[in-house]
């Protein structure tokens, strides 16, 4: 098994962002990174890490990039694959629309029917197998049902603090609110911290600089889909740009603190295309093809691969 090629220390979980902040202080040339329980850490590094590449390797590779101009080299690829792959469906789902119109139009009462039964809405068109991914009304009707349950469970339990059912209750109103526009998606601190326990574990990698910790950071599937040396220069121009800093690392995700959050939609939107480039799935559960709201005046960034 690979050892792990830095430190652990375990902070306590209600107050792991200061205590984190206060480990790279107190050790001058070290970046904290919040990683999780350190035992499912470990386990997750033994398995995910068949050969470790030399992060100074990896350094040196990306001090040589061009980071502007490998994106640019590539993005307009990207979208012109993406674009004709969407042509492609949406020419076979207008196709699909056509042929189960008749089955449609038989089953209205009966899925009328089921609407006064059940009190749900339901979905009067069939779907294109190749209509990926959730309506979004559905999509957030789902949510707020999921939510209300969950609200309603901890209320009976008395297992929720109010702080978290305070929370779930401004989510809930929230996309009341706003419709099928809100985004819903894990703080990255909160997605690494432990259900049950009261300590998280910081990695300690001994390194003058943020976006250098990328280079130890071969565990997660981001190790795997992005070239290391392009995703380190990538997590430099995050930095330098916007002030962008790995805070959290799994096997699924990176999670980042902002100083200097983009202000517009087109530098949101780049940014997007960049993580997407990358080969990441959803940034701030934003997909390829949505604007980058999500991003703009954000303190925090969950970057998930799937």
């Amino acid at each position: 098994m690979l050892a792990i090629p830095f430190d652990l220390q375990t902070v306590p979980v209600h107050s792991a962002r200061d205590a984190m902040l206060r480990l790279g202080e107190d050790r001058p040339g070290t970046v904290p990174v919040l990683v999780g329980d350190g035992d499912v850490f470990s386990v997750e590094w033994a398995e995910g890490v068949d050969s470790f590449e030399a992060p100074e390797e990896i350094l040196a590779e990306a001090e040589t990039i061009d980071i502007d101009a490998w994106f640019a080299a590539r993005t307009p690829r990207l979208a012109e694959a993406e674009a004709r792959m969407e042509r492609s469906l949406n020419w076979f789902n207008r196709g699909w629309r056509v042929l189960v119109l008749p089955f449609d139009a038989l089953l209205v009462p009966a899925r009328l029917a089921s609407w006064a039964v059940t009190r749900r809405r339901p979905a009067f068109r069939t779907r294109s197998p190749f209509d990926i991914g959730p309506l979004a009304e559905d999509m957030a009707e789902s949510t707020i049902d999921t939510l209300r349950a969950q609200l309603a469970e901890l209320e009976a339990s008395g297992e929720g603090t109010e702080e978290e059912l305070r929370e779930i209750r401004e989510v809930i109103l929230a996309i009341e609110a706003e419709g099928t526009g809100h985004r819903i998606f894990p703080d990255p601190i909160d997605y690494i911290t432990p259900r049950h326990g009261t300590q998280v574990s910081a990695g300690l990698i001994e390194t003058d600089a943020p976006w250098k910790a990328a280079a130890w950071l071969q565990h997660g599937t981001y190790a795997i889909s992005a070239p290391k040396p392009v995703l380190v220069a990538h997590c430099r121009w995050l930095w330098e740009n916007y002030g962008a800093r790995i805070i959290t690392a799994s096997t699924d995700h990176l999670g980042f603190e902002v100083t200097q959050p983009p202000a517009t939609e087109a530098e949101a939107r780049e940014i997007l295309a960049r993580f997407f480039a990358l080969c990441a799935d959803e940034v701030n559960a934003e997909h390829r093809g949505t604007d980058g709201t999500s991003l703009i005046g954000a303190s925090r960034w969950w970057v998930w691969w799937d």
